[in-house]
């Protein structure tokens, strides 16, 4: 029988959920009306999906929507022997769960069961997993965005996504034909300022590995193999109250659990934190971070709350961690910086003292070492037949969807009336809100929205009318039709006092929306007009409410795009709501001379909000010359530098500070510096070959035998190879030591007829010169290398045999004077 051993939790849950929010109250009035309708096991499924999901799925997809996803996993466990004989919590986690992460739910899954169910006819699990990762490449590749998540339908659409994307879109595809999959993820890894995310299924009884839409002919085997032996934390995350037996828990998040799968990828130890009071006792249900330094700020890798006797413990890998604990009903925290390769176990006093000022501290982050411990390696055979076929999936994927634009937006901007307003709302969208538009939303926003564009035209303010009041987005909630909604449930009387006093919304909204925090998650948010007559809302979906209805009813309204507090407009400058987030304190930041800042790179400012340091998101701030001059909410503020070496460890500096009310306060930015032997690294390089002059074949080991070399890949007239060019033809006397130790490779020998390649050679005529397609070793040698492989010129310092120790791509100023230093002070090996 269908969920046997499942349907007595399931029902026992879903009652749990009917007397919590009530049964005769929207959006569950509706669900239980409809699942009365449904037999035996499609209820069961949905009553399943609902338990398990952010409350903000009731609320903000129709029960089509999720029914879809339910009845084609009943479909699979009645058609499908291996679905069938799956272990129920396997199939309910990663085959049934219409939630992967914190993306758009979109039906999808029968879809793609009927594009891909002729292509895996009689294949097995693995081999059928491998054929639907190639037909994801058909359909999507690589392309950055911003942090709104893309459903897998809308992925498959436009043909391409960011990597939680891509991974969103192979999971539904796996589960459409009954893999079970899943997303796994490192939130941050500690060797260079990214995170990434990849796919991860269940055959033959285990959990193997794959990259998305990256596919290759062997699982267990992708271009971050050797990095994900790097990281911290690798996790994935579940929508389930009862985890399957065998998995490491590291806690709850909201509505998700967060399961650890560190040690499939990377050598690890388990840390063990004990928190204490200041008299010694344990302190339980303290919330511990353990954060790394990425992209300027700590951010925590996971987090978990202490037992009865005051600890946790987390495997993590081996580097360096910051551990924080706090209460959120104790003023302050405790933290400690620490180095998983010498210690495992930490104590921290939780004083109940407030945060004090505190000057610069140094501190070093140290990166795991390279140690991979996933050796799968496809044959040549293997590797020959997949390159072909990843060119051929390419070649498709760009007949069919290179120029692809969305019609839902073409439709929009050809209606007849507004054409300016409709050309100015699409303009103030971001280019993925342009993929994934509905024109029936642009069409109520429009709508709605343009009985104001007079007024403010009239008052000069047409460009704060635009992005303020006509503006359907307001972060990265679902785009929605909300205003004709919103202006039926208020009163005359009732807008009218919003108007007159915009904070009376915030406060109106605060008596009638509840957050439950235990079965959120922060990211997926409430639409507008959902929260506001579900009355089920996050902090976060609150506060985007506030800006919905502020805007509808005329008044410029937004989050501050640096502090995301919420702000309307009065008279002639934005205003926060609240009034303990005033701007009343400055803080002007000096920089050194020499030093090129760039924020989230090198440097943040955060706020402590409660007991955690959010920071600014200052990206589109310029300095005015030396000086960059902040109006800042009064509070404590902690200022991060780091300096990212190549091997990845940083050497950052931090210190805090207390902006008080109408205080003008004053700080210069410092850098730590470093020496050369902090920056190399040893890192064994993987095969591969180039050509010499003849044709014939020059491999790793020739190349790299017998002391320090230079190998460059170059891409002749373009302005980064040209800039290394230079560079070497300014220190000529320099290079003419070790030309000899220099090998060039270009593509094809037409290069040599660039003016500026041509004067380098005729300088250094001992430079070797070989040939390269350039389509693999770049891919290879820059992920082996940790540095960007989609940028030229490709420069790697090797000490012995196919040992690298220094690289970096694209353009970098400096680049000479540093190989110069690694040449003259490295001894050989």
């Amino acid at each position: 029988m269908f969920l046997q051993n499942s349907e007595k939790k399931i029902e026992e849950e879903f009652l749990k959920l009917t007397e919590k929010l009530g049964a005769d109250r929207e959006p569950l009035k509706n669900i239980c009306g409809k699942l009365d309708a449904c037999d035996r096991d499609l209820a069961l499924a949905m009553k399943y999906l609902y338990v398990t999901a952010p409350y903000s799925d009731l609320v903000n997809y129709s029960f089509e929507d999720i029914k879809d996803f339910a009845g084609h996993g009943l479909f699979l466990y009645n058609h499908l022997e291996r679905v069938h004989a799956l272990p129920e919590e396997m199939f309910l986690n990663y085959i049934l769960d219409h939630r992967v992460n914190e993306e758009e739910v979109l039906p999808c899954r029968t879809f793609f069961w009927n594009e891909l169910k002729d292509r895996i006819e009689g294949k097995n699990a693995k081999d059928a997993a491998i054929e639907v990762n190639y037909w994801c490449a058909e359909e999507a590749t690589y392309h950055s965005g911003d942090d709104r998540t893309l459903p897998a339908l809308t992925v498959y659409r436009r043909g391409y996504g960011r990597c939680g994307e891509e991974s969103v879109f192979l999971v539904n595809a796996l589960r459409s034909v009954g893999i079970p999959a899943r997303q796994v993820y490192v939130p941050r890894w500690s060797h260079c300022d990214d995170n990434h995310a990849w796919v991860e299924l269940w055959c033959d009884g285990k959990w193997y590995f794959t990259g998305a839409c990256e596919p290759l002919m062997i699982l267990n085997k992708g271009w971050f193999t050797n990095a994900s032996s790097r990281a911290m934390m690798v996790h994935s995350r579940l929508f389930d109250l009862f985890p399957a037996e065998g998995e490491d828990v590291i806690g709850k998040e909201g509505a998700a659990v967060m399961l650890n799968q560190t040690a499939r990828y990377a050598k690890v130890k388990k840390v063990t934190v004990k928190v204490a009071d200041r008299a010694g006792a344990p302190v339980k249900e303290a919330q511990v971070q353990f954060q790394v330094l990425n992209m300027g700020e700590y951010y925590p890798i996971a987090k978990a709350k202490t037992d009865e006797n005051g600890t946790v413990s987390l495997v993590t890998g081996l580097g360096s961690v910051r551990v924080a604990a706090f209460r959120p009903d104790m003023e302050g925290f405790a933290q400690a910086d620490v180095d998983t390769r010498e210690q495992v176990n930490v104590k921290l006093i939780l004083t109940g003292e407030a945060v004090v000022a505190e000057d610069w501290k140094a501190v070093d982050v140290i990166a795991p070492v390279d140690t991979p411990v996933n050796p799968d390696m496809p044959t040549p055979e293997q590797k020959a037949i997949g390159t072909r076929r990843l060119n051929e999936a390419n070649q498709l994927r760009r007949e069919k969807k290179e120029n692809w634009v969305n019609p839902e937006l073409t439709a929009f901007l050809a209606g007849e009336d507004e054409k300016e307003l409709r050309q100015a709302m699409a303009d103030v969208l971001s280019e993925k809100d342009h993929t994934d538009c509905v024109c029936s939303v642009l069409e109520e926003h429009l709508a709605y929205g343009k009985i104001y564009a007079q007024q403010y035209r009239e008052a000069d303010e047409y460009d704060l009318y635009i992005n303020y009041v006509l503006n359907p987005r307001v972060e990265y909630e679902l785009l929605r039709p909300y205003r004709k909604g919103i202006l039926s449930f208020f009163t005359e009387e009732q807008k009218a006092a919003f108007r007159e006093n915009p904070a009376e919304i915030w406060n109106y909204i605060r008596e009638l929306i509840t957050a439950y925090p235990y079965n959120e998650r922060e990211t997926v948010m409430e639409t507008p007009y959902e929260c506001l007559i579900s009355g089920i809302g996050t902090e976060r979906s609150q506060k985007v409410l506030f800006v919905a209805i502020a805007r509808t009813l005329g008044i410029p309204a937004r989050l501050n795009p640096g502090s995301h507090v919420m702000e309307y407009w009065d008279k002639c400058q934005f205003v926060s709501v609240l009034k303990q987030e005033k701007w009343s304190a400055a803080l002007y930041l000096k920089k050194e001379e020499g030093t090129q800042w760039n924020y989230y790179q090198n440097w943040t400012i955060g706020r402590l909000v409660g007991n955690e340091y959010a920071s600014l998101d200052l990206t589109n701030r310029a300095w005015e010359g030396d000086t960059l001059e902040l109006a800042l909410i009064p509070g404590t503020y902690r200022i991060i530098t780091t300096n990212r070496l190549p091997n990845g460890n940083q050497f950052s500096w931090e210190k805090t500070i207390i902006v008080k009310d109408e205080e003008k306060h004053y700080e210069t930015l410092r850098l730590r510096e470093a020496q050369l032997g902090d920056m190399l690294e040893r890192i064994s390089l993987p095969e591969f070959e180039v050509k010499d002059a003849d044709g014939g074949i020059v491999t790793c080991a020739d190349l790299t035998r017998g002391g320090k070399k230079i190998l460059m890949w170059l891409e002749e007239s373009r302005e980064p190879t040209e800039h290394i060019l230079n560079e070497m033809l300014e220190h000529a006397e320099k290079f003419h030591q070790f030309e000899t130790c220099i090998s060039f490779m270009i593509r094809t020998g037409e290069a040599k007829g660039d003016p500026l390649l041509a004067k380098v050679l005729k300088t250094f005529p001992k430079i070797s010169v070989y040939y390269d397609s350039f389509e693999e070793n770049i891919e290879l040698l820059g992920r082996r290398m940790y540095v960007d492989p989609d940028k030229l010129p490709l420069i790697l310092v090797t000490n012995g045999e196919s040992v690298g120790i220094y690289a970096t791509s694209g353009y970098n100023v400096g680049t000479g004077d540093m190989l110069i230093r690694i040449m003259e002070e490295v001894p050989e090996m």
